[in-house]
C-alpha cells in the first residue's frame, strides 16, 4: 500500500476546513436575465481543451443550457480539491472531478456527491515511444517512466499500473516528473526517460508534433473504472437546487453527445466560445484540424465507441462494481484509508430525469449544424 502523498493530505486537510467553516449554505442559483437561472460550473483547467469544448462550449452555443432555462458561467478552480471546495460552500453547483478525488473529500467529511460519470473507460495509459524494446509490463524493470508530476494522477497511476503488475515502483523503476506537450517530448527524445504515463489527448498532443507510440494494457483493475464525473454538493440532492443539477447536467451530456456525432461542428463552437484556443497562429484550417483530433481523442474515453447512438446507454450509470475498483485504487495509492459506502459517494438518483431527452434531436443537431464560411 502507498503512503497518501503529503500534497494530498495538506490539501484534503485545508478542504475539509474551508468547507466546515462555509457551512454549505449560500445558493447555487440566482435569478438572471430572460427569466433564466445563473449557475456556476467549476472546472480545473486554466486552459479550455476537449472537456470545455464538449461540456460547456456546445451546449452554451446550441441553446442547451438555456432550453432549460439556465444561463451557465464557467468557473476555474486550482485543482480538484479547490473545486470541491467551491461547490462544498454552495459557490456553484458542480464540477467535474476524480471520483477517487470525491472519495478522499468525503473521507475528510466534506458532503459532496458524484452524480454521474463523465468518462465511460479509465483515461491512462502508458505509452512506449518508438523504438524503445518495451512490449509487457515486466520490460519495465530497470527503466525510468515519465509522470506530469509527482503531485498528479499521472503519478498514482503509474505507481498503481507497476504494483497490479508485481513490480515495485519504490525499487524496480525510477519515476520522473517531465511535464506534458513539448516538455515532455523533450525528456522523452533526449532519452531523459524511456515511457510516460498520460491520458489519451495528451498521447495526441505529441503525436501531432511527430511522436509515436505502442501502449501496455492497462490491469483488470482499470477496466470499467470511472475518473472524470460530475460532482455536487450532498446538500443540492436534497435542496431547492436539484432540479438545477438535473438540468446542468442534462444539457450537458446532450453537448457531449454532439461532440461524438459531429466533432469539427463542436470546434467551431468552441473556438467562438474560447477564442483563446486558436492560439498564436490564429484560426487557421490547420489549427482546426489539430483540435478535431485533441477532442475525438479525449472521446475515446469519454462517449460509447460505437456508431449507433440509439444503441448508447444512459448517460452517466456508475455501478457499485465500477465504484468499488475505484475505490479499491484509492485505497491502494494512499488517496483514502478505507474504502467508502458506495452511497457515500455516488448517488445515483438523478440519472433517471438526466436522460429524460429528445436524443433523436441532438443527431439531427448535429447533422444539420452548418459551419460558417
Amino acid at each position: 500500500m502507498f503512503r497518501r502523498p503529503l500534497a494530498l493530505t495538506a490539501a484534503l486537510a485545508a478542504l475539509a476546513l474551508a468547507a466546515s467553516a462555509c457551512g454549505g449554505s449560500s445558493d447555487t442559483g440566482s435569478k438572471a436575465p430572460g427569466g433564466l437561472t445563473s449557475v456556476n460550473y467549476v472546472t480545473t483547467a486554466t486552459v479550455p481543451g476537449s472537456t470545455q469544448i464538449a461540456l460547456y462550449a456546445v451546449p452554451k452555443q446550441m441553446g442547451y443550457f438555456k432550453a432549460e432555462g439556465l444561463e451557465a458561467n464557467l468557473k476555474t478552480a486550482n485543482g480538484s480539491s479547490a473545486a470541491l471546495q467551491v461547490i462544498a460552500s454552495g459557490d456553484a453547483l458542480a464540477t467535474n472531478a476524480e471520483v477517487a478525488s470525491t472519495m478522499a473529500a468525503v473521507e475528510q467529511g466534506v458532503q459532496v456527491r458524484t452524480i454521474g460519470s463523465i468518462n465511460t473507460s479509465f483515461p491512462w495509459k502508458i505509452g512506449i515511444p518508438a523504438g524503445k524494446s518495451i512490449s509487457s509490463p515486466a520490460d519495465l524493470k530497470g527503466k525510468k517512466i515519465g509522470v506530469i508530476s509527482l503531485a498528479s494522477g499521472s503519478n498514482l497511476f503509474t505507481r498503481s499500473f507497476l504494483h497490479e503488475n508485481g513490480i515495485d515502483p519504490d525499487k524496480d523503476v525510477k519515476i520522473l516528473p517531465v511535464g506534458q506537450g513539448t516538455q515532455a517530448k523533450a525528456a522523452l527524445d533526449s532519452g531523459q526517460v524511456d515511457a510516460i504515463a498520460l491520458y489519451a489527448e495528451l498521447f495526441s498532443q505529441l503525436e501531432q508534433i511527430g511522436m509515436k507510440f505502442s501502449y501496455l494494457t492497462n490491469p483488470a483493475l482499470f477496466d470499467g473504472m470511472p475518473s472524470i464525473s460530475f460532482t455536487v454538493s450532498a446538500k443540492t440532492l436534497s435542496g431547492k437546487d436539484k432540479d438545477l443539477a438535473v438540468k446542468y447536467t442534462r444539457a450537458a451530456y446532450k453537448g457531449l453527445m454532439f461532440a461524438r456525432l459531429n466533432p469539427e461542428a463542436a470546434v467551431d463552437m468552441g473556438l467562438k466560445t474560447f477564442p483563446e484556443l486558436a492560439g498564436s497562429g490564429g484560426d487557421t484550417a490547420k489549427r482546426r484540424a489539430e483540435l478535431v483530433t485533441l477532442l475525438k481523442a479525449w472521446m475515446t474515453t469519454s462517449t460509447p465507441q460505437t456508431d449507433d447512438p440509439s444503441s448508447w446507454p444512459a448517460w452517466g450509470q456508475l455501478s457499485d462494481e465500477q465504484l468499488k475498483k475505484a475505490a479499491t485504487w484509492a485505497v491502494s495509492t494512499g488517496q483514502v484509508k478505507k474504502e467508502p459506502n458506495v452511497s457515500e459517494v455516488f448517488d445515483g438518483s438523478l440519472i433517471k430525469d438526466i436522460n429524460t431527452f429528445d436524443h433523436d434531436a441532438v443527431i439531427k443537431d448535429a447533422k444539420d449544424y452548418k459551419i460558417a464560411g
